[in-house]
């Protein structure tokens, strides 16, 4: 049945087994139970970046305290679902395992300090603007992660052939 499938239904049926996967086993393990030191290391981070942009925010345990507001850096701030989408892209695409080693040891790390951007940029903009952090949180950030996670892996793939 496979020689009757493009290529690209072949990839989209591995990258969506590669999400099926990932997400079963996140579920399985509780792996959003095992985060707390990447949460904690995450919003540090953040507020140091913050911080150099003459920011006031202070870390305590994983959340990022901006004068009144508190940001709680959960399992779902720290980029492990992006890296998810970034993995299974790679993993499901036809390439050299060392092309893979290279996209998944480039990538990962790159989104990883997209993400502390992401929430020094929201610490930042929160002391000035308090109202706009739900819609830049919830909005304009989740569509600059995709489309960062979409160019990112075409161009790796672009790059492995």
């Amino acid at each position: 049945m496979r020689e009757h499938l493009s290529p690209g239904v072949v990839f989209g049926l591995r990258f969506f087994a590669c999400l099926l996967l990932f997400s079963a086993a996140f579920w399985a393990f509780s792996l959003h139970e095992h985060l707390g030191a990447v949460q904690r290391a995450i919003a540090s981070l953040s507020v140091g970046v913050q911080r150099l942009t003459g920011g006031q925010a202070r870390v305590e345990d994983d959340n990022i305290i901006v004068r009144t507001m508190v940001m709680n850096v959960n399992h779902e701030c720290t980029g492990v679902f992006v890296c998810v989408l970034l993995v299974s892209f790679i993993l499901a695409y036809p390439a050299s395992w060392s092309a893979r080693a290279l996209g998944l040891g480039i990538g990962i790390p790159l989104l990883l300090a997209v993400n502390v951007l992401r929430l020094a940029t929201l610490a930042r903009i929160v002391e000035f603007y308090p109202e706009a952090f739900f819609y830049l949180h919830e909005y304009v950030w989740q569509g600059i992660f995709t489309v960062f996670v979409l160019v990112g892996a075409i161009a790796w793939a672009e790059k492995s052939r």
